[in-house]
């Protein structure tokens, strides 16, 4: 398995429109945070989980040529407003791309972009998808899917667990509330990536020191905080975390 982090910051993004911060003004790349998403390669083919506002800047970046699978957290804007641009993939590859997803999800989803089809039309160019709604355990290829149900605000959020040939990595970008039957599924993974938004309270997230809590429930071989704002200095985090638990930034890679 192949994690690429594009994007690890809040939906702002960092730096924040119109702010002076001292991170938002940073000169560490580390602290210059895109939209959160994940681009996995597993079991020889490539998933992309949520598309950004950011996602072409993304998939230009870091030179993104093929998806065989999108698969959604959850409906706000800062995770699916650049599903348009899948449709370069579309075009690349010469066929239509499965979108996986709770199917209030995929609900929210096409109300925001009810132009998407499976069809192509003269004339017209719109991403070809095939909507797949899951409520359990599935597979593409042989790379094995769970959602995740986790509390994030009033709508329906899933984090992914991926499972192919032994190796365990488990991605929850959003998160306020880790509930214990999900915590379960996810003990003991080779790699947990965990929302974690500020030191300070937030109705919809987890802050640092809740996520770092339930990092070590669940006690993964390596893991890494996400979905992080412009109040937290990556340098200055990295070196306040328990041994196992690391910052993320834009453009990391992470391996099993």
């Amino acid at each position: 398995m192949r994690a690429l982090l594009l994007g690890t910051g809040t939906s702002t993004g960092i730096p924040m429109i119109g702010c002076d911060c001292r991170v938002c003004r940073s000169k560490d790349p580390r602290n210059r945070r895109r939209r959160t998403a994940l681009h996995l390669e597993a079991g020889g083919l490539h998933f992309q989980i949520d598309t950004p506002p950011d996602f072409r800047d993304q998939a230009l970046e870091y030179n993104l040529r093929h998806i065989d699978a999108v698969l959604f957290t959850h409906a706000h804007a800062d995770h699916m407003f650049g599903f348009d641009d899948i449709r370069r993939f579309n075009t690349m590859q010469q066929s239509v791309i499965p979108a996986y997803a709770d199917v209030a999800v995929i609900r929210m989803i096409r109300q925001a972009f009810p132009y998407i089809s499976t069809e192509k039309t003269p004339g017209v160019y719109r991403p070809q998808i095939d909507f797949v709604s899951v409520d359990g355990p599935f597979e593409v290829g042989g790379v094995r899917i769970t959602p995740l149900e986790v509390i994030h605000g009033s709508q329906p959020a899933f984090g992914f667990l991926f499972e192919e040939q032994g190796r365990r990595l488990a991605y929850v970008p959003d998160c306020k509330v880790m509930p214990e039957d999900t915590r379960q599924l996810v003990e003991g993974v080779d790699v947990m990536i965990l929302d974690a938004l500020r030191h300070r309270e937030h109705a919809t997230h987890m802050t640092i020191e809740q996520s770092v809590e339930t990092l070590q429930k669940i006690n993964a071989k390596r893991s890494y905080l996400i979905h992080l704002c412009h109040d937290i200095d990556h340098a200055e985090l990295e070196a306040q975390l328990p041994e196992g638990i690391n910052v993320s930034y834009d453009g990391m890679v992470v391996e099993i």
